[in-house]
């Protein structure tokens, strides 16, 4: 046993350090990892020591378990092998060793009972997590151990308790403990249980926690399943809460943003609370995003998970597209940035206004894009028909929609000129209180017969009869559904975004579409797809509906066969 009551720059005294077998080579190899923000308290904790015994034991146990995935996996997790330095210093180590004793129930028991570990992307987090995970169950000296790994969703709860089971199959002395099955492992010596959790509803019947492992906290839209499992430690004696996450898109009052700011207060001594332990990776806002010294400083585990290579080319990503950069810094630099971008240059749109001309276009090849919003709201057609313009491959058409009865709550509500829209005719407003869809339908089928329709696409959230109609009565034209995620809509902005910087497309200056085209944002899920979105300080007033429709329509244009130019070979 090694005791301290003195604070030093790292969490753990130096002596103990070396005693737990690091070289003096990985310590300063963590040093040069210290986290931006680190709040560390536990020894001011009254009667605090440093116990080395129980770092060793838990280092040992986690060393019984490999990687099971990428270049590391069939690595042990020992230090210098699959385990980093910075993991034992900024984390194991101080978690696991501070303790004191408690009178109260007259044990030695753990002071640290929170840990927030907030580190970018491809730091090894998952493997980190499951790795812990198992410790709790198995090398934590709790009977009847109750550990859970919890995500914002089934998914990401899953892939940690998979990797955890998968860690106790491949080792020989945990898999003679436990008894994994598909949704639970359990140790039927000890009567603990590992298990994923990932809504409130499977805490019905109440938790008795002793280790819990919340995976992504900047995805969990609620913060109830986070404080189901808080409250269910109450009977255990030193039970353990072990936060690991990447940064959120800077929303104030989330679940995220509390646990974030407090761990930044107790950094600060704002808040003193020596259970509570954590450290924050991150750039700051001054520094270079592109330098390698600002990535080495966010990311603790650079040149071996992520690579320079890596980032370099994540880097280069950002840099040339500019809807990319936010979730770079937030995924990679643990910037806490919103992952939305505005998606149209107005320049350049205005740029490709042009003439368009639906008279001179009889005959043309066309794609349609159908957005049916609620009935109360505005709705889009949208048309790109190929165009007879040197040097311009589609030229673009709109219909908008809004109903009779509430053009007035709207002309107030949306602070555009609606009326003076409709009383143009660049708006139509059908009668009654709701949308009239048998006008849109009698819009669609008419402009269909002035053009060669291949395809009409789309979202299926609110089409419905009127869909099923336009089908049946534009025999041989595909009228085809597109789902609005990442994957459904991303090839069609990325069409949309090309077409506009090679300025091939004429829009008309439609001056509705332009409030839209206007407003529109994107949204990146970290693996270069995008899908639009509504600004967030706008969601109220902001309409889409005019974009939504035409990057369906243009999905059947990514989409349109090609004919390949048949090769005649000359002979003789």
């Amino acid at each position: 046993m090694t005791a301290t009551t003195l604070s030093t720059e790292l969490p753990v005294p130096r002596e103990s350090l070396l005693e737990l077998g690091l070289t003096e080579e990985q310590i300063a190899e963590a040093e040069a990892s210290t986290p931006l923000v680190v709040a560390f308290q536990a020894d001011r904790h009254p009667g605090a020591y440093f116990d080395v015994e129980r770092v060793k034991r838990a280092l040992k146990a986690l060393a019984q378990f490999r990687h099971t995935k990428g270049r590391w996996a069939g690595l042990p997790m020992k230090v210098g092998q699959g385990l980093a330095p910075w993991q034992v210093v900024w984390f194991l180590a101080p978690v696991f060793g501070w303790v004191c004793f408690d009178e109260e129930i007259g044990e030695v028991v753990r002071i640290i009972r929170t840990a927030w570990i907030e580190v970018p992307r491809k730091n090894g987090k998952s493997t980190l997590s499951s790795g812990a995970a198992n410790v709790l169950l198995l090398a934590d000296g709790e009977s009847g151990a109750e550990v859970y790994c919890a995500a914002g969703s089934l998914e990401q709860a899953g892939r940690v308790f998979e990797d955890a089971k998968r860690m106790c199959l491949s080792s020989p002395a945990a898999r003679k403990r436990v008894k994994p099955m598909a949704a639970v492992i359990t140790v039927p010596r000890t009567g603990g249980v590992l298990r994923a959790l990932s809504r409130i509803a499977e805490t019905a019947h109440g938790l008795n926690v002793s280790g819990g492992v919340v995976d992504e906290v900047h995805v969990h839209k609620s913060r109830h399943l986070i404080d189901a499992i808080e409250t269910g430690t109450g009977a255990r004696s030193q039970p353990l809460i072990v936060f690991i996450t990447t940064a959120d898109e800077a929303t104030e009052g989330s679940i995220y943003d509390e646990k974030h700011s407090y761990t930044e207060k107790c950094a600060e001594f704002i808040v003193e609370d020596t259970s509570h332990f954590g450290v924050i990776w991150a750039a700051e806002e001054t520094d270079d995003p592109f330098s390698e010294a600002t990535w080495r400083k966010a990311n603790p585990g650079l040149g071996t998970s992520p690579t320079v290579s890596y980032l370099r080319k994540e880097a280069n990503k950002a840099q040339a597209t500019p809807s990319y950069f936010p979730t770079f810094c937030r995924l990679h630099l643990n910037r806490r940035m919103r992952d939305q971008s505005r998606l149209i240059d107005l320049n350049q749109w205005d740029d490709t206004a042009g003439m368009v001309d639906l008279g001179r276009l009889k005959g043309r090849k066309a794609w349609g894009g159908l957005d049916l919003s609620a009935v109360s709201d505005l709705t889009a057609w949208w048309m790109g028909v190929e165009s007879w313009q040197d040097k311009v491959e589609l030229e673009y058409f709109w219909r908008f929609y809004v109903p009779e009865e509430r053009v007035d709550a709207l002309h107030r509500h949306l602070q555009v000129p609606l009326k003076q829209w409709i009383k143009a005719g660049l708006v139509t407003a059908t009668e009654g209180n709701v949308i009239d869809y048998a006008k849109v339908q009698a819009d669609v089928i008419a402009d269909c017969g002035k053009v060669d329709m291949q395809r009409i696409s789309y979202d299926r959230m609110f089409a419905g009869q009127m869909v099923q109609e336009i089908d049946e009565k534009l025999r041989g034209v595909d009228v085809v559904p597109v789902a609005q995620t990442f994957l459904g809509t991303s090839p069609a902005i990325k069409e949309l975004l090309r077409q506009l910087g090679e300025q091939s497309i004429r829009h008309g200056g439609n001056p509705v579409a332009r409030w839209m085209a206007k407003v529109v944002e994107t949204k990146d899920d970290g693996n270069d797809n995008l899908k639009l979105v509504k600004p967030e300080r706008q969601k109220s007033q902001a309409r889409i509906d005019g974009m939504s429709a035409l990057v369906t329509g243009l999905d059947g244009y990514v989409r349109r066969p090609i004919k390949r130019r048949r090769q005649v070979i000359a002979m003789g």
